[in-house]
C-alpha cells in the first residue's frame, strides 16, 4: 500500500533493510519473494523483490525494475508478467515497486513525479531501486526500468530524471515524458518528436543516450490504434532524444531498420511486428513492438483467468521476454548502445 502526504522537498530517504521482508508468492519462480517497505519524506511504498534460485550477494546480477498500471497492484502484475520464471532462467533480480492500486502520477502530468528531487513518484522508483541495488548487490551498471499503462508513463519520467541509474528503459501500453493519457492519443508523429527537448532538458548534466523499448495492440484505445497505441509516441520521442543526444553529420543518427523489421504469429493468438533503429554502425538503440489485435494488456504472461485478460493478454508474445531480450544488451559503463559506442 502507498501512503502520499503532500509534496515536500525532500526526497530520497532509504528505508532501513531491515523493514517488512514477509515471503510472497512467487508466481511460478523457482526462487523466493521477499516483501519489503520504502519510506522516504513524502510517504512509504511497499515492494517486492523476486530473488531467483540460488541467489547470492556476490553474484552481482542485473535488475529488472518492473512498474504496474492504474487499479493494479505489484503482486497482480507479478502474476500477470511472468518474468520470474524468466528471471530464474536467465539470472536477475525483479523489482515490483507498489502504488497501492492508484496511478503512478506521472500519467497525471504531475511535475513532481517527473523530475529528480520533486517529492514524487519519480523519486520513489529511483530511491527503490537504489535500496534494492544496495540490498542486493545487484550489478548498477546493468539496471533496466519498466512499465504497463500508467507505470509506462512513469517509466519514461524516471528515466528522464534518472538517467544515471538505468541502462535501459521500456513501456507497455504507455506514453513518454511529458504525456499523459489524453495527450499522448492526439499525437502524431511530429508532434511526439517536439516533445523531446523536454526530456533532454530533465536529463541535465547526467543526459546520454537511452536504449528504449516498446510495446503496444492495435485495439489500444490509447493512441492511434492502428499504430500500437500510445507506445508508439514513446518510442518515436524516445527516439528522437537519442538523436538530440548523439547528432549525426547529415541527419539522424539513429534511423529505423527495415532490413531488421520481423513479422511473426503467436500460435492461436495474435500476429505482431517488430521494428528497430540502429545508428550507422549497425548499433541498436531502439525496438518497438505492434501486436495486432491486442487492447490494453501486457503482452504474453500468464494465462490464469484470474489475470489472464484482467492485466495480460496471453494471446501476444511475451512481452517480458522480448524486453529483456532488448534489455541485456546494454550497459551504462558501455555507452548505452549495443555495440558500446
Amino acid at each position: 500500500m502507498a501512503s502520499h502526504p503532500p509534496h515536500r522537498a525532500l526526497t530520497l530517504v532509504t528505508a532501513p533493510p531491515a523493514l517488512a521482508a514477509e515471503p510472497a508468492d512467487t508466481a511460478g519462480g523457482a526462487g523466493h519473494v521477499e516483501r519489503r517497505v520504502y519510506e522516504a519524506a513524502t510517504g512509504t511504498n511497499e515492494y517486492l523483490v523476486y530473488v531467483p534460485q540460488g541467489w547470492k550477494e556476490t553474484d552481482r546480477l542485473p535488475l529488472y525494475v518492473m512498474l504496474h498500471g492504474c487499479l493494479t497492484t505489484a503482486e497482480q502484475q507479478m502474476h500477470a508478467n511472468l518474468l520470474n520464471p524468466l528471471a530464474d532462467r536467465e539470472r536477475f533480480l525483479v523489482a515490483y515497486p507498489d502504488n497501492g492500486g492508484q496511478c503512478w502520477r506521472a500519467v497525471l502530468n504531475d511535475q513532481a513525479s517527473s523530475t529528480r528531487g520533486g517529492g514524487g513518484d519519480a523519486d520513489i522508483v529511483a530511491g527503490i531501486t537504489r535500496e534494492v541495488i544496495s540490498r542486493y548487490q545487484a550489478d548498477s551498471d546493468r539496471v533496466y526500468l519498466a512499465g504497463m499503462s500508467s507505470g509506462a508513463f512513469q517509466t519514461s519520467a524516471t528515466g528522464a530524471a534518472y538517467p544515471d541509474l538505468y541502462a535501459a528503459i521500456g513501456v507497455s501500453a504507455g506514453g513518454g515524458y511529458g504525456m499523459d493519457f489524453v495527450s499522448c492519443m492526439l499525437l502524431t508523429d511530429l508532434v511526439a518528436r517536439l516533445h523531446a527537448p523536454q526530456v533532454v532538458e530533465q536529463m541535465g548534466p547526467r543526459a546520454h543516450v537511452m536504449p528504449f523499448f516498446s510495446i503496444g495492440g492495435t485495439n489500444d484505445p490509447l493512441g492511434e490504434a492502428q499504430l500500437g497505441g500510445c507506445a508508439r509516441s514513446a518510442a518515436i520521442q524516445w527516439l528522437a532524444v537519442n538523436n538530440l543526444l548523439k547528432p549525426g553529420t547529415d541527419g539522424d543518427t539513429f534511423r529505423d531498420d527495415p532490413q531488421s523489421t520481423k513479422s511473426g504469429q503467436v500460435p492461436g493468438g495474435y500476429a505482431w511486428t517488430s521494428k528497430v533503429a540502429r545508428d550507422p554502425h549497425g548499433c541498436q538503440i531502439t525496438e518497438r513492438w505492434i501486436v495486432d489485435g491486442m487492447g490494453h494488456f501486457w503482452s504474453g504472461g500468464s494465462t490464469d483467468p484470474v489475470y489472464a485478460d484482467v492485466f495480460n493478454d496471453p494471446k501476444g508474445p511475451s512481452a517480458s521476454e522480448a524486453s529483456w531480450r532488448f534489455f541485456k544488451q546494454f550497459t551504462l559503463s558501455r555507452g548505452n548502445t549495443a555495440c558500446g559506442r
